[in-house]
């Protein structure tokens, strides 16, 4: 799998299963057309934690999201070592998150 695949199964998994459309990661990588997407998503990754949008989005969608961390916690695509730790720690929380509210 390479990244630009990674993203457009975000964005289909979302749109179809989920009835979620994640249109600000669709906007900013522009549909998985972008230019320099390992930039885009590196600095997406990297930035400020959004665990609380993410979360909240989880929620919402009863915990059925996917998310590009997920996918750069497995493949790594060649990124960058701290934008690889930053999306297996995202990924590691919104696995617990999920596994307690199947339990609740």
């Amino acid at each position: 799998m390479t990244l630009k695949q990674a993203v457009k199964e975000v964005i289909k998994q979302n749109t179809t299963v989920c009835r979620y459309r994640p249109i600000k990661f669709i906007r900013m990588i522009e549909n998985g057309e972008v230019k320099n997407l390992e930039g885009v998503i590196s600095r997406l990754v990297s930035g400020p934690p959004k665990i609380n949008t993410i979360i909240e989005n989880l929620e919402k969608y009863k915990w059925e999201p996917i998310l590009i961390e997920e996918f750069i916690a497995m493949y790594g695509f060649g990124l960058n070592n701290g934008v690889i730790r930053e999306a297996r720690l995202r990924t590691e929380t919104i696995q617990k998150l999920r596994w307690s509210s199947q339990r609740n």
